[in-house]
């Protein structure tokens, strides 16, 4: 069936794929939702819920369906009981919202004590079923049943669950579907029979969650300097944006790091540019970036990051066509303006390109693992670092073959309110004491190197 469109002023954050969802919905068909880590598939289902939403998308017919929630982290336990009563008391949460029947809802509070407390487990899927029967019979309305963090129950729990959701869909194919969201394909996280029969449910309505597009991401970016009363100027929202690249997670990463420097007033001792450019330096060491990063990395599967790696090293070489769907499927590579793929934002793509150093085990020069807060030089792993020297390394490593000034040194090491007590002596102190634990002779370096009268370099190999 074709359903209404919103006004264009009143487009939400992932029109699209709130639209796609409502679309498979009303043609009472399941789905399933697949996004990488913080990529708003939770923000995306809990804004199908919203009355409001459902009204726009739905109507003439919104008041025929009833959607139900559910957060699979807040299951008591990773069990086919905990599993049941988690559906369950959402959906009686739900209905007593509604106007329904009081004997129905009497009924299904009945079937839930049986379940939470039942005389002995086969009675536990008995009463779930017999509440799904008497809902689906009973209540009049269409459920949507919306699975949210549905990875860890899909891969851990009894099997027999899932068939037997297959055997409630198919029974009540008018009445009752699931809308699903994890991380990856349900059929690439599991296998066998049952599984299989699950899966055949969203097999022609998968939908992959991409960055967001540029409109959508100033709207997440204004909707935080709203929040936090900050006044973000457009070359500071073209900053986010370039760096998060549409990453929701990233996006608020950054603009809190964005909006703490405009806080601390630091904004009126540098220019625009300037100020952009010590974030920027800032942003390759934040602990926050470099675990959303690292989440990110980890949701791809070996293939897939030996495949990125291999791009970063060569971007003209010809990608496995597979693999490059997957990898575009997920948003790790988009394609620019001119049509040439890229990583989606500077943020990640610094973050692939250590990992990149990483994996190919370069024998010669210095390898930092930003997240192991491991160093090597020529493949030999090094002292360990104190707090500054570190500090100084990765100021230096994620600006690899670029002059950094004694003041961005200071800033970076000890922090923009040191820019007037730290002199050049303690920081050739420092620097001569980097040296000594990466350089194999610190008297005659040859990958910390200082550039007269402009600053110091860390050199690739």
């Amino acid at each position: 069936m074709q359903i209404s469109t919103p006004n264009a002023t009143e487009i939400l954050t992932r029109d699209e794929d709130i639209a796609y969802i409502m679309e498979c919905i009303a043609d009472v068909e399941c789905c399933s939702i697949v996004g990488v880590s913080n990529m708003g598939k939770s923000v995306l289902l809990r804004s199908v819920c919203r009355p409001e939403v459902k009204q726009r998308y739905l109507d003439p017919q919104a008041d025929d369906y009833a959607f139900v929630y559910i957060d699979f982290n807040l299951m008591l336990e990773m069990t086919e009981q905990g599993f049941y009563e988690l559906v369950l008391r959402n959906i009686l949460a739900e209905l007593a919202e509604l106007e329904v029947d009081q004997g129905l809802l009497d009924r299904i509070n009945e079937l839930y004590r049986i379940v939470v407390n039942p005389t002995n487990q086969f009675m536990v899927p008995l009463s779930f079923n017999e509440s799904m029967i008497s809902i689906s019979e009973g209540l009049g309305q269409r459920m949507v049943l919306l699975f949210d963090e549905f990875d860890e129950a899909f891969q851990g729990i009894d099997r027999r669950v899932f068939l037997n959701l297959r055997a409630l869909r198919d029974k009540y194919r008018d009445t009752l579907c699931y809308v699903v969201a994890t991380e990856q394909r349900l059929r690439e996280s599991r296998s066998g029979p049952e599984i299989a029969e699950f899966c055949e449910l969203f097999a022609h309505h998968v939908r992959f969650l991409s960055t967001l597009k540029k409109d959508d991401a100033v709207r997440v970016i204004n909707r935080f300097a709203g929040q936090e009363e900050l006044d973000f100027s457009p070359q500071d929202i073209h900053f986010i944006i370039a760096q998060a690249g549409g990453h929701p997670g990233l996006l608020e990463v950054v603009c809190r790091l964005l909006g703490a420097t405009l806080s601390s007033g630091e904004a009126r001792l540098y220019s625009q540019d300037e100020r952009h450019r010590l974030l920027e330096e800032r942003l390759g060491s934040d602990l926050n970036v470099r675990t959303e990063c690292a989440k990110l990395w980890n949701d791809l599967t070996d293939e897939e990051q030996d495949t990125l790696v291999a791009f970063l090293s060569n971007p003209q070489s010809p990608l496995e066509p597979g693999i490059r769907r997957s990898l575009c499927e997920k948003s790790f590579l988009i394609e620019d303006e001119a049509g040439q793929l890229r990583p989606f934002g500077q943020l990640f793509e610094g973050f692939a390109h250590r990992q990149r150093l990483v994996k190919e085990g370069t024998p010669q020069g210095v390898r930092v693992d930003v997240d192991a807060g491991e160093v090597w030089v020529d493949g030999q792993p090094v002292p360990t670092l104190t707090n500054l020297e570190y500090r100084l390394l990765l100021l230096l490593y994620g600006n690899m073959d670029k002059i950094r000034d004694k003041y961005q040194v200071v800033e970076a090491v000890w922090g923009e309110e040191y820019i007037d007590e730290v002199d050049d002596a303690r920081i050739e102190k420092l620097i001569s004491r980097l040296r000594q634990k990466i350089e194999p002779e610190p008297s005659n370096p040859r990958y910390l190197i200082t550039v007269r009268d402009r600053g110091y370099k860390l050199v690739s190999s």
